[in-house]
């Protein structure tokens, strides 16, 4: 009994010493090991999404499957266009920086974060990488500016996580007259309203995957001439998602689409040269982005145990309850720390896929089990939009989308143990 009321004792004055509302990003006081700048950037960013995301009732837009444009105005002032670009009217930002602004932005809008911190800035991260400095400087100021809107076209029908897996093909024409490119591109968010999107394709006679910069507007035919042959260039907006609403993904079909030499990224010699350079940014803003999404979700939830009484009593006060929320904050402070740690590594330039790919799996994971907590703590309340509905559909796209967690995690693992699960005969017939 005596070493009984020991316990009670410290958890008494353990309450009387805790904080009255720990935030749950925060919980650790990260805060403290952010830079000056790093944290002016994320307070402006948290005081935009409050006032210029939420005041555009997001959850109507959604509903709708529209992507609200009157944001892309707002978004044009804060000048964080560019990621770590330098120069070109890029804002120059760290990793970390635009993690923390992808977080930010992700609490009130997943759409948003997404649209702002990958869709735009991976587009630009190609040009830049592997464009010419023609190319860099017509594209780049533009695309920073917001005056055109880039997509990024990757993905395919038959390959997702295996990116290298492509089948769209480029043909090279005679005397350096330009290129045909037929195939189909899925999933590719930003175009059916892309002023510019940058084609993956795999060279039919090398084998190498190649860049395009294909402009809609313009479909270009064999001599060179602008035109408007919609035979060879047809963008269709994806329907009927159930996340990601306000995402405008497409699919692209090319039948002997001409591109002109002038519009190939000269420096994208093959995967790893051309679109691979660009994913590794990508995959740490989606930890980011994910932790944005958990943190909303938490924080709401938080708020609705308190004031939601059962049985006499606050749900927070059920020692269930209690459980499901440490959990949930032991997620996020993990993720917090991860996310941290590897824009650091990025920033060095000291990161490897194989810590990339860790971050990206456990961080889409450990956020799916928050959103799932939280939506069973909020109980019929939790399918509402206006609560965490959203926060809940969108992590399945979070957790699904720049690879797969099965593919991410069998990343890491090739660096730790030495060997690879992943490659397959017919890459091995490819190599040879």
């Amino acid at each position: 009994m005596e070493r009984i009321q020991i316990i009670s004792n410290h958890l008494v004055a353990g309450e009387i010493k805790q904080k009255p509302q720990p935030n749950a990003t925060d919980f650790f006081d990260f805060d403290e090991l952010l830079t000056e700048k790093e944290l002016a950037i994320r307070k402006k960013a948290e005081k935009f999404a409050k006032e210029e995301i939420n005041s555009l009732n997001i959850n109507e837009y959604y509903e709708r499957a529209e992507f609200p444009i009157p944001i892309i105005e707002r978004l044009k002032r804060l000048n964080w266009v560019g990621a770590n670009i330098k120069g070109y009217g890029s804002p120059e930002l760290t990793s970390m920086e635009l993690g923390l602004i992808s977080m930010e932005f992700a609490k009130s809008s997943a759409d948003i974060a997404t649209f702002y911190s990958i869709l735009l800035n991976i587009t630009m991260l190609a040009i830049y990488y592997s464009g010419s400095e023609q190319q860099k400087q017509y594209y780049l100021p533009k695309m920073s500016s917001l005056e055109k809107i880039g997509a990024f076209a990757l993905t395919e029908p038959e390959a997702g996580s295996d990116a290298a897996g492509l089948k769209c093909t480029a043909k090279q024409l005679p005397n350096g007259g330009g290129w045909i490119l037929n195939g189909e591109k899925r999933w590719i968010g930003n175009a059916p309203m892309a002023d510019i999107i940058v084609i993956w394709a795999r060279n039919v006679d090398t084998n190498k995957i190649h860049g395009f910069i294909l402009e809609p507007s313009k479909v270009y035919n064999n001599n060179n001439n602008i035109g408007n042959n919609k035979d060879q260039l047809r963008i269709e907006t994806l329907k009927n998602k159930f996340a990601f609403r306000s995402v405008q993904n497409g699919h692209i079909f090319m039948k002997d689409c001409f591109i002109p030499e002038s519009q190939r990224l000269t420096n994208a010699l093959d995967f790893n040269s051309g679109p691979g350079k660009c994913l590794f940014l990508t995959r740490i803003i989606v930890g980011w982005i994910a932790l944005g999404v958990a943190s909303n979700a938490y924080e709401k939830c938080l708020q609705y145990v308190k004031k939601r009484n059962q049985f006499g009593q606050p749900l927070a006060q059920f020692q269930l309850v209690q459980e499901r929320l440490v959990k949930m904050c032991s997620n996020i402070q993990a993720i917090s720390l991860m996310c941290h740690r590897v824009s650091q590594l990025f920033d060095q330039g000291k990161l490897t896929s194989g810590q990339v790919g860790l971050l990206k799996a456990f961080s889409t994971s450990r956020a799916r089990e928050v959103v799932s907590m939280a939506r069973e703590l909020f109980g019929g309340n939790g399918i509402l939009l206006d609560d965490i509905g959203r926060n809940f559909v969108d992590m399945e796209g979070i957790y699904t989308f720049e690879g797969t967690y099965d593919v991410n995690t069998l990343i890491a693992a090739r660096e730790i143990t030495g060997f690879s699960a992943i490659s397959t005969n017919q890459h091995s017939k490819q190599k040879k």
